[in-house]
């Protein structure tokens, strides 16, 4: 059901579907349960795992049956406004409307349910302004995309609403081009490939995403290139056409090559360069081996192309040094990762 992060002090509600009420939609049997919920968050709690019939997880548009056990996991309220810290942040791009961080791996986006509400970009984003977009609420101060908390990387953060509402558009429309590093287990085939495959949340694990091809499965497309091997191990660039979550993880392990320490799709939870290159440093990672590399859009008020990388940070770097490259796979004028 819900996460350990997300389970309320409370114990689970519960309730059973009555005769008159059988055949109403989950989402709408909720609404005359929970009256003083909307909705739409009501169907946020479906999709997020925290309402089970019967014992399992279901879409918002499932039916209600008379005789079924409704199971919920109210989660806890999330705080009214994140505070201001002093964190640090790698500033790659500032102005009046935008501002371009490098975010290290471990650090969560935005306070929510599953995460502690501090310690994410949006306190320290906080600490650093008080110019921050709120088209998406308080607790999501400026954040206009995501990472998972343990993608390093490039991400694009809204000062104004005006850039908020058209970068949101850019995305919307799939005007904005983002490029991936990822290192993965095995070598492919070919030098590039595509994954044209629908996702959905798991229907074993409400925490994880899965190939899904029922109604429950989203358009996802990936397409992907070799750019240098190390024995076992293939580092590869990654261009995911549409922005599911975990898309480039769930992607890469449907096509039988997980990433390295992907802690929910992969095979392991750490590695080391040495236990893959005898002779060598040793060089732990700890975290999926994910980078968002490179981010490509059009300034949301100026109008002009913005191009933008993050180099690879310090405990991704020693595998990209020992691997070796693939002649032209990255374009010429390009500086490596």
């Amino acid at each position: 059901m819900a996460t350990v992060a997300e389970k309320s002090a409370l114990p689970p509600w519960r309730s059973t579907v009555e005769d008159h009420q059988s055949g109403l939609r989950l989402d709408r049997w909720l609404v005359s349960r929970f009256p003083d919920r909307s909705r739409s968050t009501l169907q946020k709690w479906i999709e997020r795992g925290l309402v089970l019939i019967d014992g399992v997880t279901v879409r918002p548009s499932a039916s209600v049956r008379s005789g079924q056990i409704v199971e919920v996991e109210i989660p806890p309220p999330l705080p009214t406004m994140p505070l201001p810290e002093d964190f640090p942040l790698d500033l790659i791009h500032e102005d009046e409307h935008l501002l371009i961080i490098d975010k290290p791996a471990g650090m969560v986006v935005h306070p929510s349910p599953g995460s502690p509400p501090e310690g994410t970009l949006v306190n320290a984003l906080l600490g650093h302004t008080e110019r921050l977009s709120r088209v998406g609420g308080e607790n999501r101060a400026g954040i206009v995309h995501r990472l998972d908390r343990e993608t390093s990387g490039v991400i694009a953060v809204a000062k104004t609403d005006e850039a908020h509402r058209a970068l949101s558009a850019q995305f919307h429309e799939r005007e904005v081009s983002k490029e991936y590093l990822a290192l993965a287990h095995g070598c492919p085939r070919t030098v590039t490939g595509e994954i044209d495959l629908p996702l959905g949340r798991s229907t074993g694990d409400p925490r994880k995403q899965g190939v899904r091809h029922d109604s429950g499965g989203r358009e996802s497309f990936t397409s992907w290139q070799k750019i240098a091997t190390l024995p076992a191990l293939t580092w590869l660039r990654c261009f995911p056409r549409t922005g599911r979550t975990h898309q480039i993880r769930v992607h890469l392990r449907a096509i039988g090559h997980p990433i390295l320490c992907d802690k929910f799709y992969g095979r392991e939870k750490s590695a080391n360069l040495c236990n893959y290159l005898p002779g060598t440093s040793s060089a732990p990672l700890e975290r999926h081996a994910l980078h968002a590399w490179r981010l490509f859009f059009h300034h949301p008020v100026e109008g002009t192309p913005m191009r933008f990388h993050a180099p690879l940070p310090a405990d991704l770097r020693p595998f990209w040094v020992a691997s070796v490259p693939l002649e032209g796979a990255l374009e010429e004028g390009n500086p490596p990762p």
